[in-house]
């Protein structure tokens, strides 16, 4: 027997699973046990789960390997990151396996890998450039037809390209198991597998298991363009007979005034998160039409006060990586992006969607939207209708308000979608947009239309309902504690109302440690690098000590050698523990000596969230 068959996990009755998850798998099992060569799509909205379930979905059904195949650099990390030993590991973190020396080898294809690491993996994670079928360094090149039982294809609505197919034709007699958050195809050609399992949006929204969503327009009552060469200012009403939809929609959206007023308006939006939840990291999500707009938005949100980082696939690797660490180390305010973090990107601390671009491109609009509906955990946040609770921003005259409506409506029903194309920007048309595209010039901006996703529930009433709620404790304790009656003045008044509010919406960071770090940024660092030691070696002690292990024995190494590939047998277990400490938090904060003080910081909340996992997996 396989390693799938003979490794018992807990998925039917897990309640740390989302129940989309455990349907799907239960669908799963039940078509391929009928189906041994059959191809399967199972719809599951962005946010729900989609790389959980392919954590579980081989398990009972596979005879032999796996091959993850997924579309980018960007959706292969989010995978990786779901199934690293090293990372948030699904299944040790979800208690679908107990035992770390039940976890599974995975291992993600590079050409110049050995074909034994191959052999002797269970998952193997290919992005779809690493199959092209005429490249010396394929993955096709490396195995055989029959290495593996069972392909899982991501984000499948791109599947029907050519390299995919080939790929799939190449393993024809292995099972076909394609996932996707976005139920149709920008070209109107169907998604291939027979569709045994879909969870609609609306669906996992009500359940909360993503974000609820909720959109406010931006509009100008006046609105004025001027064409180069002509010294007349048209109205919207004028310009529109002597020109086309797309030039009104572009000039708007290429506007520095217009984007000026979208970005306020999502700076209004995420200060008062901020008020509201002080503890939670909300980000805005900045989408531009190409690189020269987003350094201009980046610059324009800077003036504001804001820390921008900006993402595009034009950056230098090392840049991208250095930028994209900055937005998991929450170091930037505002994620500036050009057509990158579009699909398989899960941070979840993305609240506020602006957008400074048309679309009409459903498919482009609902994966950028996707972006904003992964969900905050629940211990991480002051109230589920204030931090997960998402915006979506924009200018009224770009035009956006049809895809939106799109999205409310079509998205639950769709999977084929009448073919149009969307708008392309070059740099050129950016860098000209006074020659080419109008200018406009406007009168104060205020907000129009203000939806809710669902029409059953208002998001808005209910973001408002948890402010009042808040606001109406915080007036409460003030009465009851008699401050009032001591003749305090107004700003003491307010002053004490901050503190009270602060603890009302859960606040307890640890204020010495806040302290010298604002005051003495060096010995902080010091101070905390010296804890981060100490605290790694009492947790691995007192684990032990808790569990009846001998800490200078060596039992633990066959639970740990597959997460800890350099790890030997001479390795006491409570070193084996401290390794596993310090590994996980190196991965996701870099090494000590290059940690900044806020990051050294995170790194003791981090290192209790994996103390409470190593007591479970021991």
């Amino acid at each position: 027997m396989s390693y799938f068959k003979e490794t018992v996990p807990y998925i039917e009755g897990n309640k740390k699973l989302r129940d989309p998850q455990v349907q799907s798998y239960i669908k799963i099992k039940e078509y391929f046990e009928e189906n041994d060569k059959g191809e399967a799509l199972v719809v599951l909205p962005t946010g729900t789960g989609k790389s959980g379930l392919i954590s579980i979905a081989p398990y009972g059904v596979c005879d032999k390997r796996v091959l993850v195949i997924t579309p980018g650099l960007v959706t292969k990390k989010s995978v990786i990151k779901t199934l690293h030993p090293l990372e948030d590991n699904f299944w040790l973190e979800y208690d679908v396996l107990f035992d770390p020396q039940d976890l599974p080898v995975v291992v993600e294809y590079e050409p110049d890998m050995l074909k034994s690491s191959l052999e002797n993996s269970h998952f193997v994670i290919a992005n779809v450039h690493k199959l092209y079928k005429n490249s010396e360094n394929s993955l096709l090149k490396a195995v055989e037809p029959d290495f593996f039982d069972l392909i899982i294809v991501d984000e499948a609505h791109h599947s029907i390209a050519d390299t995919w197919q080939d790929a799939l034709k190449y393993f024809k007699d292995a099972k076909k198991l394609h996932l996707t958050g976005t139920p149709y195809r920008g070209d109107g050609r169907e998604i291939p597998g027979e569709e045994i399992h879909k969870t609609s949006l609306s669906e996992v929204m009500a359940s909360k298991y993503v974000k609820w969503l909720r959109k406010v327009t931006v509009k100008n009552s006046q609105m004025y363009f001027t064409i180069q060469g002509d010294d007349k200012k048209y109205s919207k009403d004028e310009i529109i007979k002597i020109k086309d939809k797309e030039w009104l929609e572009k000039s708007v959206a290429l506007s520095e005034e217009c984007s000026n007023e979208v970005i306020q308006e999502s700076i209004v939006k995420l200060d008062d998160l901020r008020r509201l939840s002080p503890d939670v990291n909300h980000k805005i999500l900045a989408v531009a039409c190409s690189i020269k707009h987003a350094e201009d938005i980046a610059r324009w949100y800077r003036s504001k006060g804001k820390k921008v980082t900006i993402v595009h696939s034009k950056l230098e690797k090392k840049q991208l990586d250095e930028n994209m660490l900055k937005v998991e180390r929450h170091e930037c305010d505002v994620v500036v992006s050009v057509n990158m973090l579009m699909e398989g990107y899960d941070h979840k601390y993305l609240s506020i969607l602006a957008i400074f671009r048309p679309y009409r491109s459903k498919n482009a609009f609902a994966q950028v939207v996707g972006r904003v509906l992964r969900v905050i955990p629940e211990k991480e946040i002051t109230d589920f209708a204030i931090d997960n609770n998402a915006f979506v921003i924009y200018h009224e005259d770009t035009g956006l308000d049809k895809m939106w409506e799109f999205f409310r409506k079509e998205i639950e029903r769709s999977k084929k979608v009448k073919i149009i194309r969307d708008y392309t920007f070059s740099e050129r048309e950016y860098e000209e947009r006074n020659t080419i595209y109008g200018d406009v010039e406007a009168d104060e901006y205020y907000l129009g239309s203000t939806e809710s996703y669902l029409n059953d529930i208002d998001f808005n009433q209910m973001f408002e309902d948890a402010r009042n709620k808040i606001e109406l404790e915080v007036d409460e304790k003030l009465k009851s504690s008699g401050l009032l009656e001591n003749g305090l003045n107004d700003k003491d008044i307010e002053d004490i109302k901050a503190i009270l509010k602060r603890k009302a919406y859960g606040e307890e960071k640890e204020k010495i440690d806040e302290l010298l770090i604002e005051k003495r940024p060096e010995l902080a660092r010091k101070k905390i690098r010296e804890s981060l030691v100490k605290d790694a070696n009492e947790a691995a002690q007192l684990i032990l000590e808790k569990k009846g292990i001998d800490p200078k024995s060596n039992s633990l190494y066959f639970k740990f050698k597959r997460i800890l590939p350099r790890l030997t047998r001479k390795t006491n277990n409570d070193g084996i523990l401290v390794w596993y400490i310090n590994s996980r938090v190196r991965r996701r904060y870099g090494t000590v000596n290059e940690r900044e003080p806020q990051q050294l910081l995170n790194s003791q909340r981090y290192m209790t969230q994996i103390v409470e996992e190593l007591e479970r997996m021991i």
